[in-house]
């Protein structure tokens, strides 16, 4: 009789998504989910989307092409006009292959792509919803990482590809994650990639080291000039997500706004919240379809 009242017991408990173990509940929990918070766990602890080991030999090897000229070569000719046109040159060449192997740099770093799941399926459903527009949408990758991210990574629009992590399409709704991949998508175009491109060439190339007092205003400068070229083109990508979400487009920025919310925001050079959220309901006002 013990026997039959402790099987009700545990039917009874079961029904509540609780389970027993030696007379104490235990919640049900999943093995997917037990592997998604030992993820969790060990991804906080180094809150990059990639191994230590991966991220420290990328630096290391990034630092040692951009110095070598300065580690391989004889001083006396570092004072030569040939020698800062060549290195110029060859920097300015490491800033386009960076861009142009972006996508195959960022795979790399990857320590884990989702092809199937809740993730993959959540960001499937927001592309569904954007496929009706005639603006192209570049691959999208789901990277298993805790920390919400989406970036565009390429050189040429049609090698561009669109990485987001799953915390962030876990987070978000189809309107949140469609706006994001909207300005992913944005971010892909022709105009944006050279407005993500000229300044960095421009700051690695034309730029010269701060040896006075004079250089460090023009830096001051061409670094002002820089934040308002990127406000403008961060609104216009605001602009044109919210053209193809069209209807919600501010509420998925709003959506999109908490879900990556940081302390640090502040640090952030994007333009205001307050322009981008004007920005949205203005495009979404005129273009209420």
């Amino acid at each position: 009789m013990a026997t039959d009242l402790r099987a009700q017991q545990h039917e009874g408990v079961e029904q509540w998504g609780m389970d027993i173990v030696d007379g104490v509940k235990q919640p049900d929990i999943q093995p997917s989910s037990i592997s998604l918070q030992r993820g969790a766990r060990v991804e906080n602890s180094t809150m990059i989307p990639s191994t230590p080991r991966r991220t420290w030999l990328f630096l290391g090897i990034s630092c040692l092409l951009y110095f070598a000229p300065d580690l391989l070569l004889p001083a006396a000719w570092s004072h030569t006009t040939r020698y800062a046109i060549l290195s110029a040159a060859y920097q300015g060449a490491l800033v386009l292959l960076g861009f142009g192997f972006g996508p195959a740099l960022c795979r790399a770093l990857l320590v884990s792509e989702i092809s199937e799941g809740p993730p993959r399926s959540a960001v499937d459903r927001a592309l569904a919803r954007l496929r009706d527009n005639a603006r192209p949408l570049p691959p999208v990758v789901v990277a298993e990482h805790a920390a919400p991210f989406v970036l565009t990574a390429g050189l040429l629009p049609k090698r561009c590809q669109v990485f987001v992590s799953s915390a962030l399409a876990d987070r978000l709704s189809t309107t949140g994650l469609g706006f994001l991949l909207a300005r992913a998508a944005v971010h892909a175009s022709p105009r944006q990639r050279l407005a993500a491109l000229l300044p960095i060439l421009a700051f690695t190339v034309l730029v010269p080291d701060p040896k006075g007092l004079a250089t460090w205003f023009a830096l001051g400068g061409f670094l002002l000039f820089w934040l308002l070229l990127h406000w403008f083109f961060e609104l216009d990508a605001d602009r044109q997500a919210a053209r193809m979400l069209g209807a919600g487009a501010g509420d998925g920025l709003r959506e999109a706004l908490a879900a990556t919310a940081s302390p640090v925001a502040w640090l952030s050079p994007g333009p205001p919240l307050n322009w981008r959220l004007r920005v949205v309901r203005g495009q979404v006002s005129s273009h209420p379809g």
